[in-house]
């Protein structure tokens, strides 16, 4: 778009665009530029599962899909059961307990690390606490 400069009173101009056309018709456009990537040709060969889950193997290279695998190992097991008989020993870290018999309410699912925790009802006490089986015996 081309700019004209008009005169308007003393000292003062203002511009004014003149007509799209005119731009257009008086500069040809300069020629467009490729922006394609070129790669080199090569034949592609047929993808081969290989003997590892997780890669693909071609004679031209090898791809890792992901990271292998990790395994873990299973949630350890608890060693009483519901309706048990167990001596519970003394101490606590929040609230002090006695060391009495209580019985086993329910296991509660293991966290993926700590001890495996049971819900317990002491013969001492009117309520239910949560013991690690660590603190427990037959």
């Amino acid at each position: 778009m081309l700019l004209q400069s008009i005169a308007v009173g003393p000292a003062r101009s203002t511009l004014v665009a003149s007509a799209p056309s005119e731009r257009l018709e008086d500069e040809p456009m300069p020629p467009l530029k490729s922006i394609a990537i070129v790669r080199s040709k090569r034949t592609a060969a047929p993808d081969v599962r290989s003997p590892h889950a997780d890669t693909w193997e071609n004679p031209a290279m090898t791809v890792a899909l992901s990271r292998p695998v990790r395994r873990t190992p299973g949630a350890p097991s608890h060693m009483y059961r519901v309706g048990d008989r167990l001596r519970m020993n003394g101490g606590g870290q929040s609230l002090q307990r006695v060391s009495s018999t209580c019985r086993v309410l329910s296991l509660l699912p293991y966290e993926g690390h700590g001890a495996l925790l049971y819900r317990v009802r002491s013969e001492a006490e009117s309520f239910e606490r949560i013991v690690a089986e660590a603190d427990l015996a037959r």
